[in-house]
């Protein structure tokens, strides 16, 4: 990862500096990028589509397990038609058919992204970066730069200040970020910078002042999504957790429908170019009508011809305090109005515990500061939520990083189905860095995924020293156990958790996740010790799963794609090489040449 501070500047649309044009977020997301690939727009491809494209002469992988290797792959009308030998795809084939010769390249299933949150990406892409800063210091010199870069910008909004910075003790004598370091750079401007991880966000006194936080404010939800203060009750300026700062991205002017649609306009074409036709947009925090107004974005580009994926949305709880009908009747309202041929909303995404770095994870035993997180929705009213959809035929997405969080859902997971024996809703646990031997069984008894981010099991910015000394020895040592959850749960599923992953985006694509998985190496790695524990990793073919078959199922949607069958869509990417016929740390050298869906070139590589 690049240690450089980077600031950039977006250009300045009503009161923020968040509606920027797509080529400037597409800029920021490619800093770094090795080669970034210029992908093409869905309608300008489709212009050059036949009804019927035969792809031969290379390797297949389908992801079906009655049929896992083939020679060919017909599509017709934007249906995989047949899936077998060269010889009788080619007897299949019709005279005006279109034919992409593979020479030596693979075929698979489009990618699943079954945990990212493009539409705030885009939104936090427009804003000044500070990826890569490593102290207050570093954080100080963007922020002075790009202030002075950009005198009328009336708020600054920036992202990316590291999470080693919520356990340091700051100049002011408190944990974690504090409002003064801001002053000092800037005090007649709303400030407010999120965290890497985006669980928290750092504001100046002018910006606590604009969205009315005093020491009179109550905490949203006390002890666990909070206003840190100081020995006299003050702000301190770090607001921990999403219900603490989310809501203020209306209040400084920040997530309309335009906004929106100039960020997906540039984060969708990007996960293209990584071969992804399918995402779980796992929130767009901020309340319904950001969200509303983040999925008429996304409608409009799919009435342009303009959407490259499929897009599966959430409705996002982050509060203890819910009436479980009033969720349902929510979620089935947004659904009635948005609901199409790509996109769709049938999930609830639960926020239960916080990371790691903030001390917020839920942990069975305390961190070595003494305090052990805590569990935002537990008990009877998550078992009643989960109850609730389950009628409702609805899914829940829980973010769980800790143990004591995983168990909670799992408790709650029982009690639910108790009370519905029968339903067709789906329970996914999100990330899950660390499970209690006592609990893995338990995955599979209750039917609950497990989705998580292969690109944390490596050693990012200094992460295993960090777990180390924020965690005891034994757990802290034991992140990310890929190979036990993969054999404990029914099904695991991958995703970057993008912008979260802590990676510039073009370092959070499958192939990257899939290297780190399996090699448990960072990007461009190719030997060192490997992330511990060692005995952890994955092989190729169950990455594969995780990031194609498995992620379709935990969106249910394994009727429509996530394999290379006949009779689904036909969502496919082309990579370079054989990644079977490659070293593992090579893996993420490989390019995705073409992005196929529903039959549709979205994406294809200048000179693949």
């Amino acid at each position: 990862m690049n240690r450089r501070v980077r600031a950039r500047r977006a250009t300045t649309a009503s009161r923020t500096t968040i509606a920027v044009a797509a080529a400037l977020v597409s800029a920021v997301f490619a800093c770094n990028a090795p080669d970034a690939p210029d992908a093409r727009t869905a309608a300008g491809a489709a212009d050059a589509q036949s009804s019927e494209t035969l792809f031969a002469g290379g390797v297949v992988w389908t992801a079906d397990p009655a049929n896992p290797r083939a020679e060919a792959v017909l599509v017709r009308d934007g249906a995989i038609e047949y899936v077998g030998t060269s010889a009788e795809a080619s007897e299949r084939t019709g005279p005006d058919a279109q034919t992409v010769d593979l020479a030596g390249r693979m075929l698979l299933p489009g990618f699943v992204e079954s945990h990212t949150h493009p539409a705030v990406a885009g939104l936090i892409a427009s804003t000044f970066q500070v990826i890569g800063t490593e102290t207050v210091a570093e954080v100080q010199e963007a922020l002075a730069q790009y202030a002075a870069a950009n005198p009328d910008e009336e708020v600054l909004f920036g992202f990316g200040f590291p999470g080693a910075l919520a356990s340091a003790v700051n100049s002011a004598g408190v944990t974690g970020p504090h409002k003064e370091d801001l002053d000092a750079v800037v005090s007649d401007r709303p400030v407010m910078i999120l965290a890497v991880d985006a669980h928290s966000a750092w504001l100046n006194s002018r910006a606590l002042e604009v969205a009315g936080i005093d020491r009179d404010t109550p905490d949203p939800v006390p002890g666990i999504h909070f206003y840190q203060r100081d020995a006299s009750g003050e702000p301190t300026g770090w607001a921990v957790e999403g219900a603490a700062f989310w809501p203020l991205l209306p209040v400084f002017g920040i997530g309309s429908e335009e906004q929106f649609r100039a960020a997906l306009s540039a984060t969708l074409p990007e996960l293209s170019s990584m071969g992804v036709t399918t995402i779980f947009d796992a929130g767009i925090p901020g309340g319904e009508t950001t969200l509303r107004n983040a999925l008429s974005a996304v409608a409009g580009l799919e009435r342009d011809g303009q959407l490259p994926v499929r897009y599966r949305a959430s409705w996002y709880v982050d509060s203890p305090n819910v009436e479980p009908a009033e969720v349902v009747a929510n979620v089935n309202a947004v659904r009635g109005d948005f609901a199409s041929d790509l996109l769709d909303i049938h999930t609830v995404k639960i926020a239960i515990d916080g990371t790691i770095e903030g001390q917020t994870a839920a942990m069975l035993a305390p961190y070595a500061s003494g305090g052990s997180g805590a569990v935002a929705l537990s008990g009877e009213p998550l078992a009643s939520l989960l109850t609730a959809l389950r009628q409702a035929g609805l899914d829940a997405h829980a973010h769980a990083i800790g143990d004591r969080t995983l168990r909670a859902v799992l408790d709650a997971v029982a009690v639910a189905r108790e009370a519905v024996p029968e339903s067709g809703s789906r329970v996914a646990v999100a990330h899950a860095m660390l499970a209690d031997d006592e609990d893995l069984p338990r995955l599979r008894a209750l039917d609950v995924t497990i989705q998580t981010t292969p690109h944390w099991a490596h050693d990012m910015q200094g992460s295993l020293a960090l777990y180390s000394r924020l965690l005891d020895p034994v757990r802290g040592a034991r992140i990310m156990r890929l190979r036990d959850l993969w054999a404990a749960a029914p099904m695991v599923a991958f995703g970057a958790d993008f912008p979260a992953t802590g990676l510039p985006f073009p370092l959070t694509s499958p192939l990257h996740g899939i290297k780190i998985g399996i090699t448990r190496l960072g990007p461009g790695a190719s030997d060192g010790p490997p992330y511990p524990p060692v005995d952890q990793s994955l092989a190729l073919e169950e990455m594969l799963l995780g990031y194609t078959a498995n992620g379709a199922r935990q969106l249910g949607l394994e009727g429509v794609t996530g394999m290379i069958r006949p009779g689904l869509a036909a969502d496919l990417v082309v990579v370079d090489r054989d990644l079977f016929a490659i070293a593992p740390h090579e893996i993420d050298q490989a390019q995705v040449d073409m992005t196929v869906l529903a039959g549709r070139v979205v994406f294809a590589r200048e000179g693949g």
